[in-house]
């Protein structure tokens, strides 16, 4: 069964990173099956467990997932998957996030692929989406960020996940067309069973 899809519309940082915490503290009491937030933040920058301290600085909210520096604002759309892991296997979980992002990419006639590492996924050489979790208790919390249609000029602050800013991208440029966040919704929806649904082949 596909877990429950909750869009939050256009939503600060923090609220919603306490209402993720929320939904993973009730997965692990066993009081919900789980659900999957859909959210386009207002403009932040998060830094994830690998961030070097000598990166950190005021505004950017240091938080508990994998990874190093990364953005979030208007034109793009996060996932977080609340639920727990169809295997007790982080990398299966994290090949099931880039399955999501390629299919998502897919949806607007892309060949996308993932990185090696784990940690998004890229279309002719650049990156349109990031990868960024924390599993406790084999509940996923965190999830993937989709560049839709946003201003890339805002990469240029930071070395996204420790990369050149120059790698970013989102959907629309790759793709050629407009594409609006209600766009990216309905693929988003539709690629939900990758993340639950039957094993991936190895």
């Amino acid at each position: 069964m596909l877990p429950e899809i909750e869009n939050l519309g256009r939503a600060a940082y923090e609220p919603v990173l306490a209402h993720m915490r929320e939904v993973h503290a009730a997965v692990h009491r066993g009081d919900s099956a789980g659900r999957v937030i859909l959210v386009e933040h207002e403009a932040v920058y998060t830094a994830g467990r690998a961030t070097p301290p000598t990166e950190l600085r005021p505004g950017i909210v240091p938080i508990e997932r994998g990874g190093k520096i990364t953005f979030h604002g208007p034109g793009q759309l996060v996932v977080y998957p609340i639920v727990r892991l169809p295997k007790n296997d982080v990398r299966d979980w994290l090949r099931r996030l880039e399955a999501f992002g390629i299919q998502v990419a897919a949806a607007f006639g892309l060949t996308a692929e993932p990185s090696i590492d784990g940690t998004g996924v890229f279309v002719a050489g650049r990156k349109f989406a990031s990868i960024g979790v924390a599993v406790k208790h084999w509940i996923n919390l965190h999830g993937i960020g989709i560049n839709v249609a946003m201003d890339l000029r805002c990469w240029q602050a930071v070395r996204p996940c420790g990369l050149s800013p120059d790698i970013m991208t989102d959907l629309a440029t790759a793709s050629g067309r407009a594409l609006t966040m209600a766009d990216a919704i309905a693929a988003a929806t539709a690629a939900v069973s990758v993340l639950t649904d039957p094993p991936l082949p190895l």
